[in-house]
């Protein structure tokens, strides 16, 4: 089942911080939830806001992990170094970003306007896609900053789907528009996800954007579709486990850790259930955000250079089964780190050596 990031409490917070209008985030919403409607039903599972990408400026449906070249593709294709530049900046590990990364080159044109998935990052359960929105006449492509935030573009798709055939159980994700150089006929769209079920590679992947826009009305026209093949490199370590820990004063055992340069999963099982009502609305209640604060396990990350990396807004899922609670932590960084930077990762007040 293809689970996108569909979490609507989670879209109305991160609109708060743009400091929209209630009836205009209202109206964002009802757009997303309609698109969502065009891929398969989903069971919701409470989540919030993971590490990392501080700088969203819309969440919603994400188009699925995707790569490889196929229908459409431009002719001119980007490095995963080159593509992800802007995101990660001039001193990020391009070395690292060209091992794992992979480019894509697929696009589409339409009313003068070509989308191109550019490149990928992904460890098998985390991925990090780039597409270039460029004006083929060559003008500048000029889009106001969020406000909040003025790293990220007030921007978003009218139009968002994908269609990859996920055998997944459910997952999150966010997006957000950005401009590594103001003075070209293009701008930058980044995606995020993070899958609950391990995501294997090969398959055939359609993505439809339509109408990029912001509050005041439509900025680009037109509908772009993109078909390429699921193809990824991957840098992922398993760290032991089975560690027995304490979380929200209940014991816990750690069932899996994995580390990658780009991101993060822990999957635990907490002795015990907690029971809590749906809010009628469908967003997250302030008894179901309570109950995933009181089973977060906390992760910290630990550097060589003795910083520290607080995983702790991750995002993932929970669920109640023979008098347990099976739950899932995973995000993707903000940047990228080689795991030979890594000294250990501190789950439940427990810290575990990263194994080299």
């Amino acid at each position: 089942m293809n689970r996108a990031y569909n979490d609507n409490r989670e879209y109305t917070d991160a609109l708060d911080s743009l400091r929209f209008s209630d009836e205009a985030k209202a109206r964002m919403v009802q757009n997303l939830l309609d698109a969502a409607g065009e891929q398969q039903p989903v069971q919701q599972k409470p989540h919030k806001r993971r590490f990392g990408l501080p700088r969203v400026a819309a969440v919603g449906v994400a188009a699925a992990l995707v790569l490889g070249i196929g229908a459409g593709a431009s002719g001119v294709l980007k490095t995963a170094g080159e593509a992800f530049s802007g995101v990660f900046g001039p001193t990020a590990d391009t070395e690292i970003i060209d091992r794992i990364g992979r480019p894509i080159g697929a696009s589409d044109t339409d009313h003068g306007v070509t989308v191109t998935a550019d490149a990928i990052l992904f460890d098998g359960y985390n991925y990090m896609i780039t597409y270039t929105v460029a004006k083929d006449d060559g003008a500048a492509l000029t889009i106001d900053p969020v406000e909040a935030n003025p790293g990220v573009l007030d921007a978003f798709w009218d139009i968002w789907s994908s269609d990859i055939g996920l055998n997944t159980s459910g997952g999150h994700g966010g997006s957000y528009f950005i401009d590594d150089d103001p003075s070209d006929n293009a701008i930058q769209y980044v995606e995020t996800m993070s899958y609950d079920d391990l995501v294997k590679t090969g398959g055939t992947v359609k993505v439809k954007f339509g109408d990029l826009r912001n509050m005041e009305g439509t900025i680009l026209e037109g509908e772009w579709n993109l078909k390429f093949q699921l193809e990824a490199g991957n840098l992922a370590e398993q760290l032991p486990a089975g560690q027995t820990v304490k979380v929200g004063g209940k014991d816990a055992t750690v069932d899996e850790i994995m580390l990658s340069p780009i991101g993060y999963r822990i999957v635990y099982t907490v002795s015990g259930t907690t029971e809590t009502a749906p809010a009628p609305s469908g967003q997250e209640s302030a008894e179901q955000q309570q109950a995933w604060e009181n089973l977060d396990i906390h992760p910290v990350l630990h550097l060589a250079d003795g910083t520290s990396v607080d995983l702790s807004e991750s995002g993932g899922s929970q669920e109640n089964a023979g008098g347990q609670t099976h739950c899932i932590r995973s995000g993707v960084f903000d940047r990228i780190v080689p795991l030979e930077d890594v000294v250990s990762l501190t789950v439940g007040g427990v810290e575990i050596p990263v194994q080299q």
